[in-house]
């Protein structure tokens, strides 16, 4: 009975190990191409940042 639990333990774990590693992997897919496409941009550089501008003291 025990090596029976065992054994189902080890292929759940498993399972669940796999599937984690997945999800991690489409994470880090999803954030890295929204990087790839933040930098792909090249006007982007050239705008300035913050995108607002302060009010300008009058003389």
């Amino acid at each position: 009975m025990i090596p029976l639990f065992l054994a189902a333990n080890y292929f759940i774990v498993r399972k669940m190990a796999a599937e984690k590693k997945l999800r991690d992997d489409r994470l880090d897919r999803a954030a890295s191409d929204s990087v790839a496409a933040s930098y792909a941009d090249k006007d982007a550089r050239y705008q300035a940042w913050p995108k607002y501008k302060a009010a300008r003291k009058r003389r």
